[in-house]
Order: structure tokens, then sequence, then C-alpha cells
């Protein structure tokens, strides 16, 4: 509910006044009663009502009142956590300190609870549990959590993104809301994200930072506070193999688990090391630490499959850097697929809302790559990020085209020929007027012109088309120039 306050708050101050209940129904994905009952709780919450309602308007922010302060809030735990927010809590702890047994007035002591209502939270924790294979195991006094450590781990997370910790761009926010993690612990595992980032030469961005913390923090707790039983573990055929293929990634999860080891002073199972790995590999690596991950033969192949079914849906085709920064994108992502990673997209709302169509789309041809390869269900998180890969090829062609203009000197003619241009192509963009001595590479793939209009001959570089023109820009010229700007249209469609 506090991240639907957020987003509704969010869509109302980007408004020029009145929203109807019903659009800003549609754009949360909920019911107009629902819209009405988060003004209320908003309202309620302040000295002053920061929004207001008007029949046949719709809804309004009234920014006179956006500094009014909230309401103080009673000093009790049973008014400051909603029921699904305590349970949540507590089965937090529960985790944390499996298989060990807790007292439940210890439990529950911070929410000043009856007992009817422990006994209802305990039956809701253990529905809970019982989705992840784990059993609440309880006696008079006392209670705990029964089952294998995979299955605790899942359950961590799960709870953790119920908890909406996982709904957060910044390790300072993560670690705000992060039960018993104190600050030795948060600067310990800072300082070895920053040593992972030395070793790869890149930062490891949202969303694979929070991925990456929230593991080593329920490492941290679970190894703190628990215990679990490890059998003696050898790596698979397939361990061996990743990891020689990894070797760079596999040799920084083993330095990493040693400094564990070290911190908490004691001798983490084989598992923990491979859990690293696993999630060095889950991580999109941009610039040359993207040279770290060999790319696999399935990710072509899966990425071949998906980009075939979004061109039939939408017409959209990648270009070759584009697909390369896709498969990147999905080498890891099926690395999390096989390892249970999930990420959170908190840009998921405004995906939806930009590209609702094109999101429709890449959700099925995702949905179908899944079933082809038989994986796992992808979430409309994942989803959301491969949606911005198209998004920014559809942008690319929607997007003005641009000419670049050249004479020899770069002076005079030159600056007549960008009048003409602009006198009767006013759509098209012209990045720069160049002498021929500034026709270079790298000055190309600055501009990006999709054509060069010349007077003096010059071979193109990168492909892109030169228009021999002159300087008075004739009839003829802008013909041919007509013509090269739609057989490039053409060709866009076409595909």
């Amino acid at each position: 509910m506090r991240e639907r306050t957020k987003e509704l708050l969010t869509l109302l101050a980007r408004a020029d006044g009145y929203v109807t209940a019903e659009e800003l129904a549609n754009s949360l994905a909920v019911s107009n009663k629902t819209i009405y009952r988060l003004v209320e709780r908003i309202n309620a919450a302040h000295t002053e009502p920061l929004i207001v309602t008007s029949r046949g308007k719709g809804v309004k922010l009234l920014s006179e009142n956006a500094a009014a302060p909230v309401k103080p809030v009673m000093p009790s735990g049973h008014s400051e956590f909603s029921p699904l927010q305590r349970q949540n809590k507590v089965l937090l702890t529960l985790l944390f300190k499996a298989p060990y047994y807790v007292q439940r007035i210890q439990l529950f002591a911070a929410y000043y609870v009856s007992d009817s209502v422990i006994q209802s939270d305990l039956t809701a924790i253990s529905n809970l549990l019982a989705a992840d294979e784990l059993k609440l195991v309880r006696d008079h006094t006392q209670v705990a959590v029964s089952g294998k450590e995979e299955n605790i781990r899942r359950a961590i997370n799960h709870t953790l993104e119920r908890l909406n910790l996982f709904s957060v761009t910044s390790i300072s926010e993560f670690s705000a809301g992060a039960t018993g993690l104190d600050k030795f612990d948060q600067a310990f595992i800072v300082g070895e994200i920053n040593r992972i980032e030395r070793t790869i030469d890149g930062d490891i961005p949202y969303p694979y930072n929070i991925n990456l913390f929230s593991h080593m923090y329920t490492l941290i707790m679970r190894a703190r506070n628990g215990r679990w039983a490890e059998a003696d573990y050898q790596m698979t055929p397939v361990d061996v193999q990743t990891a020689r293929d990894n070797a760079v990634l596999y040799e920084l999860a083993k330095v990493i688990i040693g400094d564990f080891d070290r911190y908490l002073v004691t001798q983490l199972p084989l598992t923990e090391e491979l859990n690293i790995f696993q999630y060095l590999l889950s991580i999109q690596l941009g610039g040359e630490a993207s040279q770290l991950l060999p790319m696999a033969p399935e990710v072509s192949a899966f990425t071949r499959f998906l980009t075939d079914q979004v061109a039939q849906q939408s017409h959209l085709v990648l270009d070759a850097a584009s697909l390369t920064d896709l498969e990147r994108h999905i080498q890891p992502m099926l690395n999390r697929l096989r390892n249970e990673i999930t990420v959170k997209n908190v840009w998921l709302t405004e995906i939806k809302k930009q590209y609702g169509d094109l999101f429709k789309v890449i959700a099925q041809a995702l949905t179908a790559a899944a079933k082809h390869f038989r994986l796992a269900p992808i979430s409309a998180d994942e989803a959301g990020f491969v949606t911005l890969y198209f998004a920014r090829c559809m942008e690319e062609q929607d997007r003005p085209k641009r000419v670049v203009i050249m004479c020899t000197s770069g002076q005079g003619t030159s600056e007549l020929l960008r009048v003409k241009v602009n006198k009767y192509f006013p759509d098209l963009v012209v990045p720069a007027v160049i002498s021929t001595a500034q026709y270079t590479e790298d000055n190309m793939s600055t501009w990006h012109p999709d054509v060069v209009l010349s007077t003096v001959h010059v071979q193109p570089i990168d492909h892109v088309p030169v228009l021999l023109v002159s300087a008075l820009f004739g009839d003829l010229d802008r013909t041919n120039l007509r013509h090269i700007l739609n057989d490039q249209v053409e060709a866009a469609n076409a595909h």
C-alpha cells in the first residue's frame, strides 16, 4: 500500500490540475475505490489535507499543503505496522534464526497485540512458509522454522520483497529498512561490493547492487543468528566447467567468501562460495567488464528467438549494436532464472505507462521463449528491463532525420546550403556544417547523420550515404534527397 501511495502522489505531482479517478486507477492498475481509499489514507496521515476531490472533476494535489507535517504516530507497535507488515517482520526474524526456537513473547513484544492476534499471525506465517516448502514448528511457548537451507534463503527473499525492501534504488535505502543490520555490517558489505567493482573495473548498477547487497545481508544474518547443516558438497562437472569458463569471477567469489569468514569468525561452506559466484554471473557487466563473461551459445539462440517473435508482432528490428547490448542483458538474466534470483524493477509502472503496447509484445515473446527453451516463467520485472532495449530502437526509428552539410571550406557556400535545406526540409536536423577536413569517423560517430550533403565528392563513412549537391540546392538536389530519405523510411518499415 505504501508503494501505491508513492505512485499516486507522483502521478498527481506531474499532473496540471485535476485528474479523474478512472485515469489514476488505470495508471496504477487498481479500482476507483482504491484511489479514494489511498486519498483518505494520505490526508489522514497529515495535519492538513494534501489532496482534494471534486465531483465531476476528479482528484488534485494541493501544492500549498505539500509541506504539511505528518501526524505524530501513537507510541504503539500495533499502530505502526499493518498486520501483513507485522507478520512478515516476525517471519523474517524466524527465518534468520532457523532452526532455533524463539519465545513467542519475545517475537511479538514490540507489537502490543493480544494472544488471539498472535495465534492468527502464526497461522498466516505458517501458510507463507508452506509456499516455500518450510514448516512452522510450535510448542506452548516457542516457535521455529524447519526446512532445507535453500528454501529458507528463498523464503527470506520473498519476505524482503513483501516488505518492499527491493522497491528501492540505493543501498542506503535498503539498509534503512533491513532488520538487525548495524553500521559495521553495512560498511563491510559496501566494502566487499567496492572490491568487486575494482576487480571487474566497472560499477554494479541497479538492480544488481541491491540484489548483491541483500544476498550478503542475508548471509551475515543467517551465519550470526541461525545454523544450517551442510552436507559435504562436491562441485558437479557443470560447476567445474562454469568456474573454468568464468575463472576471474570464480576466483573473486573465493576471495569474497574468505573476507566473510574472517569478518564472521567462521568457516562458511563451499555452497556459499558457489552462491556468491552465481550472483556475480547474474550481474549485467558493462564496458570492458562484459568481456569477463564469455557469450554462451544458448544466449544467442534465446536472443534470436526473442527478436524474431518481437519482429513478427511489432516490426521492430534491432541494429547490430543494440542486439549485442540485448545479448549482454540476456546472459545474466538466464543465469538468474536458473538460480531463482529475482530482480525488482522500480520503473515497471512507468514503463507500462509509456510503452504499454510494446511491453505486452515483449512479455508475450518472453513467455514463448521461456516455454520454447524450457525455462522458468519470466517475471514482469524482467520483461520491463528487456522492453527498454526495444523502446530505444523504437525511439531511434521515430527520431527526426539528421543531415550533415559539407563543402570544401565549410564557410559561405555550406551556410547557404544549410539555409536552403532548412527552408525546403524544416523537419530535418542539421547537427553540423563542416569542411572536408572535419569529415572523420570520430566526428561522424558523434553526429550520427542519416545522410551527408556535400558539394565535393567524398567516400561514405560507416555506410552513411553521401549526396553530391550544388550550393544552390536546386530542384534535382531536393528530389534526390527526398528519394534517399523515403528509401530509408521504407527500409525501416520493411523490417
